[in-house]
């Protein structure tokens, strides 16, 4: 049988970028070769596209060493894939069957490069271009949810200008209708990057500083009593399957960047230890959850649970999640009978499926 060509996209322009890396190399180190011959690209903190070999992925913390010459999309439709220039003359070309974006963040996660696999006419993993984008932004998200009469925590939204014209009037509104505690995020990233527990206002300006660094839209949440974070992974096109729920107990106050990537004290329950009931409810929100964001292939969809009243808040769906050796998604799927090489042969195959079933639309028009 022939081998389909992969390319593994990573890196990119976003503050997730040294969290893309791990996840990369978890990838490249657990895909099935008797299936795959692969194409690792790299795109660099400056927007830059190189092709790396798996020894550049060594550290995830030192600067991948690449060649002189560059990487870019082909837009030939007919033949999809990548040509390789070096002092402005194509050196090389790649065909490529299939795409793997393992891209978390801005420029990645957000529709940007799922917009430009669309272009090349080529299958790739993971949602669509308007999947992703909902997908990214929290805002959007809740309100889509809440039509869907999936649970929410309460939340108030603001962009830079009006936060910076009435902050007073906010402050007010947060101290009311939110009340203490909440979190105050940027509304478009992932990885807890930009994010504060709030227990004051006296706390919230400079919370809200933080988060306007990294967007200019933000969310503030109410926070849920006596909180357990609970995860499930969802898998699947049209008709997607959830995991068994994994639960997070981070050693922080809540789970951070730092507790979910750097130190090694958050402990995660896989399974989470909860009644049936609890379980079968949270996969149904889940999987309700997925079709309501039009995601497709990979998800993993974040709750929080209130520990006295077993409430269920759905926090937020992350359609690129992590892929590191001690990330939810592929563990959740672990022991829910998929492997971690099964499982990224799986959502190749639904993005052939998706590829496939999308090709099937009528481009022209005829009367």
């Amino acid at each position: 049988m022939n081998k389909k060509i992969l390319a593994i996209i990573f890196g990119g322009r976003s503050v997730e970028h040294e969290i893309s890396i791990i996840s990369a190399r978890s990838i490249i180190n657990n895909v099935n070769r008797d299936l795959f011959r692969l194409l690792i690209i790299y795109i660099q903190k400056n927007g830059i596209w190189k092709i790396v070999d798996t020894d550049a992925l060594n550290s995830a913390r030192e600067t991948i060493k690449t060649s002189d010459s560059l990487i870019i999309p082909s837009f030939d439709p007919n033949n999809p894939g990548f040509i390789e220039i070096s002092e402005n003359r194509i050196i090389n070309s790649y065909e490529v069957d299939v795409i793997f974006p393992i891209l978390h963040g801005t420029y990645g996660e957000d529709g940007t490069i799922q917009g430009l696999f669309e272009f090349m006419n080529i299958p790739f993993v993971g949602a669509s271009v308007l999947g992703s984008s909902i997908g990214m932004d929290k805002i959007v998200t809740k309100f889509i949810l809440r039509q869907a009469n999936i649970p929410v925590t309460d939340y108030i939204a603001f962009n830079r200008f009006y936060w910076r014209k009435n902050s007073a009037v906010l402050l007010e509104k947060i101290s009311n209708s939110i009340n203490f505690s909440c979190f105050i995020k940027s509304a478009d990233l992932g990885s807890s990057v930009g994010i504060t527990k709030v227990n004051s206002k006296d706390k919230v300006e400079d919370a809200v500083e933080l988060a306007l660094k990294y967007s200019h839209r933000i969310i503030v949440e109410k926070a849920v009593l006596n909180p357990r974070e609970i995860e499930v992974s969802v898998l699947g096109n049209e008709e997607p399957i959830a995991s068994l729920p994994g639960e997070v107990i981070p050693k922080r106050e809540f789970y951070d960047y730092e507790a979910k990537y750097i130190e090694d004290s958050t402990d995660l329950v896989i399974p989470a230890k909860l009644e049936d009931e609890l379980t079968e409810k949270l996969q149904i929100y889940a999987i309700e959850t997925f079709k309501a964001l039009d995601c497709s292939g990979m998800g993993r969809v974040d709750f929080l649970i209130n520990g006295e009243t077993n409430e269920i808040f759905v926090s937020e769906l992350n359609t690129i999640p992590g892929f590191t050796q001690i990330s939810m998604y592929p563990k959740l799927w672990e022991v829910s009978g998929i492997t971690y090489p099964d499982l990224i042969t799986k959502l190749v195959e639904l993005a052939f499926e998706k590829f496939k079933s999308k090709s099937k639309l009528n481009r022209d028009l005829k009367i």
